[in-house]
C-alpha cells in the first residue's frame, strides 16, 4: 500500500431478483481483509427474497440492505453514492465475486494519483460451457491512465469492477439514471460516466492488477438481444458526448468505428457478433441520444421534463 494509508473503502453492488447471486457476491466482498470498508447492497428486487437470503450475514456491521422501489443500475449506484461520506466507492455486480486483494489494489490504484477519479479492472469470466453461450468478460492488458476525452477508446474498463471518487461523482452530478441496465437506453452508465469525468479534468485508470469472477452466463439465444442493448445504450452515450465535448468528440468516434469495421469488440463474448445488428442498434441509440434533453451536469433529461437548451461544456 502507497504510503501504508487506507482510505476507507464503500463497496456498492446493485441487486435485482437475483437472491443467490446476490449472496455469492456479497460473501466474496465480506471475506476480504482491508481494514475499512462497508458494503452497501441496493435491493431493486420485486420481493423480500433477496433480503432474506442475506440473513446470514445479518451480524456483519459492515454490511447494509438499502431496500428501493426504482428501477435502474445507474439509480441504485446514486443511491449507494449517496448513503455513504466515503471517499471511495467501488462498485461490483450482483453476478459477479470479487478477489483477494481487490480493495487494497483499488485504492493503491487512487492513491498513485490524486487526479485519478475512476478506476477500472478485469472482469474475468468463470469458467462455462463455451459452446452453450457467452460469459461478458473484460480484460485490462497494461496499466494505463488517459487525461483527455479524445483517448477515451484507450480505457473501455465496465461497471462490474468500476471505482471513483466521491469527489467526481459529487461534481459531475452522479449517474445518468436514463442509461444502464433497467432505464431507457439499456446500458452505458459507465461509459458516459468516463466521458463527464475526462470532461471534468478528472484521469481515468485501468489497472490489470485489479479482478472480479464474472459469472452471468447468457445462453447463444439471448446474445442478440443483449448485445443489440449494449450497442443502443452506447450510441446514446456517443451522441450525447457529441453534444458535450463538440469536436472533441470527432477523434473517440472515428476510433469506434474503425475499431467497428477492422477489430472485434473489446469486450470479449465469446464470439464476433454481427456487424450490421451491431450497426442498426447502435445508430437508434445515437438518434435518441441526440433527442433527449441534458442538464448542467451532461445528463439526460426524462422526456416529460426536457429543456430545449444544450449543454456545450462541463466546468468542474
Amino acid at each position: 500500500m502507497v504510503g501504508n494509508k487506507r482510505p476507507q473503502i464503500s463497496v456498492v453492488i446493485a441487486t435485482r431478483n437475483r437472491p443467490l447471486d446476490a449472496v455469492r457476491a456479497v460473501t466474496s466482498v465480506l471475506k476480504l481483509d482491508y481494514p475499512s470498508f462497508e458494503l452497501s447492497v441496493i435491493d431493486q428486487s420485486d420481493s423480500a427474497e433477496t433480503s432474506e437470503a442475506l440473513r446470514l450475514h445479518r451480524n456483519d456491521s459492515r454490511l447494509t440492505i438499502i431496500g428501493s422501489s426504482a428501477v435502474g443500475l445507474a439509480a441504485a449506484r446514486n443511491l449507494g453514492c449517496r448513503s455513504t461520506e466515503a471517499p471511495l466507492i467501488a462498485f461490483t455486480d450482483d453476478d459477479c465475486e470479487v478477489t483477494e486483494g481487490w480493495l487494497d489494489r483499488t485504492a493503491e490504484a487512487f492513491l498513485r494519483n490524486p487526479r485519478v477519479g475512476v478506476v477500472y479492472g478485469n472482469v474475468q469470466a468463470a469458467r462455462y460451457d463455451r459452446t452453450a453461450g457467452l460469459v461478458p468478460a473484460y480484460r485490462v492488458g497494461r496499466l494505463h491512465t488517459v487525461w483527455r476525452v479524445e483517448d477515451k477508446t484507450e480505457v473501455e474498463g465496465i461497471g462490474a469492477c468500476m471505482a471513483l471518487r466521491r469527489d467526481l461523482w459529487r461534481s459531475i452530478g452522479g449517474f445518468d439514471e436514463l442509461l444502464g441496465t433497467g432505464a431507457p437506453f439499456g446500458s452505458g452508465e459507465d461509459v458516459d460516466l468516463t466521458v463527464r469525468a475526462l470532461m471534468a479534468n478528472w484521469a481515468v485508470c485501468e489497472d490489470p492488477a485489479i479482478t472480479v469472477l464474472h459469472h452471468g452466463f447468457r445462453p447463444w439465444e439471448s446474445a442478440p438481444k443483449l448485445i443489440a442493448g449494449y450497442m443502443y445504450g452506447l450510441g446514446a452515450v456517443y451522441a450525447k458526448m457529441l453534444r458535450i465535448a463538440g469536436l472533441r468528440a470527432v477523434q473517440p468516434t472515428v476510433a469506434l468505428a474503425w475499431r467497428w469495421l477492422a477489430s472485434k469488440p473489446v469486450v470479449d463474448l465469446n464470439h464476433v457478433p454481427g456487424r450490421r445488428m451491431r450497426l442498426i442498434s447502435f445508430v437508434n441509440g445515437y438518434r435518441a441520444g441526440l433527442s433527449v434533453g441534458l442538464d448542467g451536469h451532461g445528463r439526460s433529461i426524462p422526456a416529460r421534463a426536457a429543456q430545449t437548451e444544450i449543454i456545450s461544456t462541463i466546468v468542474k
